[in-house]
């Protein structure tokens, strides 16, 4: 009985010291946590003055209202995301950045990755130009979407027949929208070379539908009745809508706000961006990895291999 009670108080004992150990390491990496946001607070601070002093657009492949991206930048991309490919294709973040830790919270994206540096290429081409990368952020939106909002909003204030009286505003807004990220692509893929890329990728039709695409990659025909996608929206609005937000980007704010959750972040989550954290990286769940076997998908690549064969059927 001595020697079992000997083990439980050197267990306990044991267990005490861990305790103890969690506690200063958890307390050693706010500290470090506490300084290297100060650091990238002031960090951000120069670079939106250089932004503002140099002559800053898309030719220098710069994506519209954005700084151009740090390899520090890319490192906490990979840790929101958990994607290291869509990182390194990053070609700006947000002028304004709201992360009260000073991360960047989306990024653009280039749509033929490479091309801006060395007329390389990958094998995908990236239709979409934005991607939300806070963890709180795209969990938030992901709960939203899981609730119906896109199609919700659609009919509310998107589609014919809304009763909305904000429909003006909103299918407004979703033009201007649409028509940016549009010319932006064509304006980042001006180069002959690179258009021969995308035309052998896509053939000649596809290739007019990607450069036509709007936000999140939508469709010319979607662009005034789909909302698509609510992260690539948020996204829109931390490069374009800081100080209004948009009728979109309000009104994903506004479901933040009525669910108590604050868009700067939290004390704690600077955890989920800092590459340096020792805690481990938990980035949220792709939602599009199914992408590849929907019906849409399949068509979209019947189509494409038919213009590819057949010529003389594009228009």
């Amino acid at each position: 009985e001595d020697v079992i009670f000997m083990r439980r108080i050197m267990a306990f004992h044991r267990s005490i010291f861990l305790v103890v150990i969690l506690v200063v390491l958890d307390g050693v990496e706010g500290l470090l946590l506490q300084k290297t946001t100060t650091t990238r607070l002031q960090q951000q601070k120069t670079r939106r003055t250089t932004m503002m002093n140099a002559n800053r657009n898309n030719k220098n492949g710069l994506f519209p209202n954005s700084m151009s991206v740090t390899q520090a930048d890319v490192d906490t991309f990979v840790r929101q995301t958990g994607q290291v490919n869509p990182s390194k294709a990053a070609i700006g973040v947000p002028a304004a950045w709201q992360c009260r830790h000073g991360f960047p919270q989306a990024f653009a994206l280039d749509p033929l990755p490479n091309s801006q540096n060395n007329g390389g290429t990958t094998a995908r081409l990236n239709s979409g130009l934005l991607k939300l990368t806070c963890p709180l952020l795209v969990r938030a939106v992901d709960q939203l979407e899981d609730e119906k909002f896109i199609p919700t909003w659609n009919e509310q204030h998107l589609q014919l027949g809304s009763q909305s009286n904000h429909n003006n505003e909103w299918q407004l807004h979703c033009q201007t929208a649409h028509a940016r990220h549009s010319t932006v692509r064509q304006e980042l893929l001006s180069d002959d070379d690179q258009k021969s890329i995308v035309e052998q990728k896509l053939g000649p039709r596809g290739a007019m539908a990607f450069y036509q695409a709007g936000v999140a990659g939508s469709s010319l025909g979607s662009h005034y009745t789909d909302l698509k996608c609510l992260h690539a929206w948020l996204a829109d609005s931390l490069f374009f809508d800081v100080d209004n937000g948009g009728p979109i980007g309000t009104a994903i704010r506004q479901e933040f706000h009525e669910r108590g959750i604050d868009p700067t972040g939290t004390l704690t989550c600077a955890a989920l961006c800092n590459p340096n954290s020792l805690t481990s990286a938990d980035p949220p769940k792709p939602r599009n990895k199914q992408r590849l076997r929907t019906s849409k998908e399949t068509l979209r690549r019947k189509r494409r291999k038919h213009e590819q064969n057949d010529p003389k059927e594009i228009l």
